[in-house]
């Protein structure tokens, strides 16, 4: 089963993980779940390849150099909130990583080739996504970190192993 992964801003740690319970992400918008508020809407960057910590390690390790397993090891995603069957979590991302990707231009297909390329560490899962997707992703997550820093949220993420 692949991941279902739902990138999306909010103001606060309470918003983002008032969000954790929902049955199938917010990419269902508008919400059919009475547990979220039917007045909250979400732009929503969903991806099954691009997890906030092992993938996103290797995109920060393409740009800044620092390495994937650093990346990781330094608390970041950050746990924001686990479903009641512990089966869904609600992660924030790294805000210096979210910043550094609003400062990036399209076009996306060269460097989504390089991150498409990146090795996996030897510890980690199979890491083989298609240039398409990530330049697509990579479209759709610099618009979010965009609008996100200008009205001052946090980028977290909804995730479903």
């Amino acid at each position: 089963m692949a991941l279902q992964i739902d990138y999306f801003a909010a103001a606060s740690d309470e918003e983002a993980a008032a969000t954790v319970n929902l049955e199938s992400g917010l990419r269902s918008l508008p919400f059919d779940d009475e547990s979220a508020s039917p007045t909250t809407e979400y732009d929503v960057v969903a991806s099954q390849d691009v997890d906030p910590g092992i993938a996103l390690g290797y995109l920060n390790e393409l740009l800044t150099g620092v390495t994937v397993e650093e990346f990781v090891t330094s608390g970041w995603p950050a746990p924001v909130a686990v479903s009641d069957d512990e089966q869904k979590f609600v992660l924030q991302v790294d805000p210096g990583f979210v910043a550094l990707m609003s400062t990036r231009e399209a076009p996306f297909d060269e460097l989504a080739a390089q991150w498409a390329a990146a090795e996996a560490p030897e510890d980690a899962d199979e890491w083989n996504p298609r240039p398409r997707d990530l330049a697509d992703f990579l479209e759709g997550f610099v618009a979010l970190a965009l609008k996100s820093g200008h009205e001052g949220k946090h980028v977290y993420c909804w995730l479903w192993p």
